[in-house]
Parts: structure tokens; C-alpha cells; sequence
């Protein structure tokens, strides 16, 4: 029973002699951590700053303190001002390390603290390294211009009016010819287009726009066919054909930015400018010879009387007109009032 009862003595005096920690900062005093024990009082202290390469204080940084002066590591944190004193610390051997956050972990160099000194530190810390990746996305232009094609005959202005020939996004991919033939014939087909060629087909009808084709319903349908066929086999050959041959963009190209004078202009402009396939402004021969062959076709289908070099050129210029009026819709009202516009489309 004796070595029993001496057993149990023991054991609290060996726990009462280990240091006892204390964690929490003292009242009133941000960046203070104090350690006690049950030895004579301790009375040692660290303090210091911590900083970044700048010079400037990293606040509320968590801080581990470690060394032979304690029997486990005490955590605290930096002041607002970036400053930590660490007090009731035993003489021996410390480390301090500091982990603020985007810094790399830094640990001080050895402190050899005696019985009641104090001891004063700077602590730098290093920001993390920056991630450095390169990314590269390796796919074909046509590959590119396809999916843009594809969100191009999604425009419509109101749901309703195709917009199909109108670029909103920044360095768009050339056409191929195939391309530029789908989004014509995608245009042409398009009821909407029926639609104008009817009410063109009227006012004609109503001012009694080439008389060769009479009156009644007889006439309207002469005119309607007429109508249709104008902007159809201008757009045929502005959009598609001469766009090939010519290695020209048949599409306008949103601009979005400058004065309204400079965007006026440039939507004007760019009924007789075009792009070109390689990226080059260039002049419009395939929209303009678009317009002109319409003109030059209708002659064709026009009653004779209704032909003539000056009705050709009058008709050729109205088309260009069109085409430039088109343009300045589309810079200054469209875009607001399309539906489906890409997601990379200029603001």
C-alpha cells in the first residue's frame, strides 16, 4: 500500500511543476502574448514588427512561438500596426513564426532570451510567388469562325429583323467561302426578307414606281417578284460571290466607340470600304459591284420601258444608300435592340 499512496502524492506535484500556458493576449493590449509558470515569476519578453519587403506592417498576423522556454508552442497575432510583444517568458532558446496570409511563412533567427531581458526583433516576410501560366489554345481560324457564324445567325433586332451581317465581337476570324455563302443564302431565306419585298412592292404600287408593270394584282406581283429579286441578287452577289472573288468580309463591323460624327462616318463609309480577309481595309468592290450587277440585272425582268443606263444608276445608288442607311441603324440602334448578342460582344 505504501508505494501506491507515495505514487498518488507524486503525480500531482510532477504536474504542478510543469509551465502553464496562457494563450490569450493581455486586456487591452493587441499583439501582447503572455506565458506564465509556476517557476519565480518569468520576466523575459520578446517584441517587434512584422513587415513585408516594403517596409510596410503586415497587422493581425498569426504568430507561433516556440523554443526551450516552453514546454508547447503559444500562438498570438500582430497589432494593427504590425507590432507583437510576447511577455513571461522563461531564459532560454525561442523562435517566432510568422504566417500572414499571400506571405510566406517566415521564421525568426534564434533568440537566446536570459532571466528578464528583452529581446527585440524585425521580422520580414516574403510574398507568395505568383502563379506564371501560359496557356495556349491551339485551334484553327475556321474552327473559329464557324461557332462565330453560328452566334451570328442567332441577332435578331426585336426578335424579328435578321441581323445576321453584323460583327459585335472584337478581331473576329475571316470568313472561308463557304461561310460567307451560308450566311448569305441564310439571309435571303429568311421570311422577314419576304416580308420587306412585300411592303417595297406596295409603295411601288401606291407612287406607281415602273408603270411598265401595270396595275391591279398583275402589276403587284410583277413588282413583289421585282423587289425580291433586287435585294436578293444584291445580296447574292455583294455578300457571297464578289465577297470570294475579291477576298473581302461582307459583314459590317460594329465600332462601338469615338464621337457620334466619327461613328457616323464610319458607318457611312463602310458601305463602299471593306475589310478585306486579311485583316486590311480595302475598297467595297464587292458590295458596290453587288449593287451595280443588281441594278444591271433588273433590266432583265423590268418592262422596257423601264430600262435605261440612267433607271441603272438610280437604282445602283439607292442600293448603295441602303446599304449605308443599314450601317447606321446598325452602329446606333441595333445592338441595343438585338437579342443573342455574343457574349464577348463590344459594350
Amino acid at each position: 500500500m505504501w508505494p501506491i499512496f507515495i505514487l498518488l502524492l507524486a503525480v500531482p506535484w510532477q504536474l504542478h511543476a510543469q509551465p502553464a500556458v496562457n494563450l490569450a493576449a493581455l486586456p487591452n493590449a493587441p499583439g501582447v502574448v503572455q506565458n506564465s509558470a509556476s517557476q519565480s515569476t518569468p520576466t523575459g519578453v520578446i517584441t517587434g514588427t512584422l513587415e513585408n519587403p516594403e517596409g510596410q506592417p503586415l497587422p493581425n498576423a498569426p504568430l507561433r512561438i516556440f523554443g526551450s522556454g516552453l514546454t508547447e508552442a503559444i500562438a498570438g497575432k500582430t497589432d494593427a500596426q504590425g507590432n507583437f510583444r510576447i511577455t513571461g517568458l522563461n531564459a532560454g532558446t525561442y523562435h517566432v513564426q510568422a504566417s500572414a496570409q499571400g506571405y510566406l511563412t517566415a521564421t525568426s533567427p534564434l533568440v537566446v532570451l536570459g532571466q528578464g531581458e528583452v529581446y527585440r526583433l524585425s521580422i520580414t516576410e516574403i510574398p507568395l510567388p505568383k502563379a506564371s501560366t501560359t496557356v495556349h489554345v491551339y485551334g484553327s481560324t475556321v474552327h473559329l469562325a464557324t461557332q462565330q457564324v453560328h452566334q451570328e445567325e442567332k441577332q435578331r433586332v426585336l426578335g424579328i429583323v435578321p441581323n445576321f451581317f453584323t460583327s459585335y465581337v472584337p478581331n473576329p476570324a475571316p470568313l472561308t467561302p463557304k461561310l460567307k455563302m451560308r450566311l448569305t443564302f441564310r439571309t435571303m431565306g429568311d421570311p422577314f426578307i419576304l416580308g420587306v419585298a412585300a411592303a417595297v412592292a406596295g409603295l411601288e404600287q401606291q407612287e406607281d414606281i415602273y408603270p411598265g408593270y401595270g396595275t391591279g394584282w398583275s402589276g403587284y406581283g410583277k413588282r413583289f417578284g421585282a423587289s425580291y429579286a433586287d435585294s436578293n441578287i444584291s445580296r447574292l452577289f455583294g455578300e457571297g460571290v464578289y465577297p470570294i472573288i475579291f477576298h473581302q468580309d461582307p459583314r459590317y463591323f460594329y465600332k462601338g466607340t469615338g464621337s457620334f460624327g466619327s461613328r457616323l462616318w464610319y458607318a457611312m463609309r463602310s458601305a463602299v470600304i471593306s475589310k478585306g480577309d486579311n485583316g486590311r481595309w480595302q475598297p467595297g468592290y464587292a458590295a458596290v459591284l453587288g449593287d451595280f450587277t443588281a441594278a444591271g440585272i433588273s433590266n432583265v425582268y423590268h418592262a422596257p420601258q423601264d430600262r435605261s443606263f440612267g433607271i441603272t444608276m438610280r437604282d445602283s445608288g439607292i442600293l448603295i444608300g441602303g446599304d449605308a442607311l443599314e450601317n447606321i441603324l446598325d452602329e446606333f440602334l441595333s445592338k441595343s435592340l438585338t437579342r443573342n448578342l455574343p457574349p464577348d460582344a463590344k459594350h
